[in-house]
């Protein structure tokens, strides 16, 4: 017995059409079977054994409509989701804290002098934990 089928049609860029002619070329697929994996991918996104095993927390906040409009735009350029989007931007940021952190993690500033600011009590505070 054989699942009812509907048809899907959409026009893409094509750069994109040609790279998907050749992957189905190379890989012996239908275009049928690639658009129905990319759309079972997409809507049922496959967990890794290295995802699986990490605990994870929710992190949610509101931004002003524009601003929304603005992250989708740039989402859909890049081929982004959002959390790929919102995860490099903290993981961007913790990274260059800790550079900044190791590189004044000796308490002096730049000329040589003890350093007593905000950002040097926090990394001292931080690299003693």
């Amino acid at each position: 017995m054989s699942e009812e089928k509907k048809g899907v049609t959409v026009k893409i860029d094509a750069g994109l059409h040609e790279e998907v002619r050749q992957y189905l070329n190379d890989h012996g697929m239908t275009m049928a079977e690639f658009v129905s994996a990319a759309m079972r991918d997409e809507l049922h996104p496959k967990i890794s054994d290295k995802e699986a095993d990490v605990k994870t927390r929710t992190l949610a906040f509101q931004v002003p409509e524009e601003l929304f409009g603005r992250i989708k735009d740039y989402l859909t350029r890049h081929n982004m989701t959002q959390k790929e989007f919102v995860i490099g931007l903290i993981e961007s940021e913790l990274d260059r804290d800790t550079a900044m952190c190791e590189n004044n993690v000796d308490g002096l500033s730049d000329v040589g002098e003890p350093s007593d600011t905000d950002d040097d009590r926090r990394c001292r505070r931080r690299w003693r934990a």
